[in-house]
């Protein structure tokens, strides 16, 4: 009976862990604050940005200072909110093109106290950056 206890113990327990795996790895794949937005493999350059659609100096040089943020620690830099739920971008207007969710990661663009304004980047964990100034109307692809 001992035996049969055990056996039963071991089953309940090794079902617990698949069932955990099957939960919790899909929330463990989102990407949290701290976490590299993009999958690992050749380093980008920020100059390998196309910024042409951008035409002052200092916004150009704010989006390459958040995209190299975002490049090297997976969060944008100090003063910069990382939005969405717990950074990730939904896509809920569709005008990305379509994958799986916690592919899309938002960050503003400009240091802020107090209520965020309409701009956002959106990164890819394929390297893509986006850049929208109206709230997700419509998006420029930086890089």
């Amino acid at each position: 009976m001992n035996r049969d206890r055990w056996h039963l113990r071991a089953l309940l327990a090794a079902s617990a862990l698949i069932t955990f795996g099957w939960i919790w790895a899909p929330i463990a794949a989102l990407a949290s604050p701290g976490q590299p937005a993009i999958s690992p493999g050749r380093p980008e350059r920020v100059s390998e940005l196309d910024l042409s659609t951008i035409k002052a100096p200092a916004h150009r040089a704010q989006i390459a200072r958040v995209v190299e943020s975002m490049d090297r620690t997976g969060a944008p830099p100090p003063g910069v909110v990382q939005g969405g739920r717990r950074g990730v971008f939904r896509n809920a207007e569709g005008l990305l093109p379509r994958q799986r969710q916690g592919y899309w990661i938002e960050s503003d663009v400009w240091p802020k106290k107090g209520p965020r304004d309409a701009e956002r980047l959106v990164f890819g964990r394929g390297r893509e950056v986006y850049w929208t100034r109206d709230h997700y109307q419509s998006f420029v692809r930086l890089r």
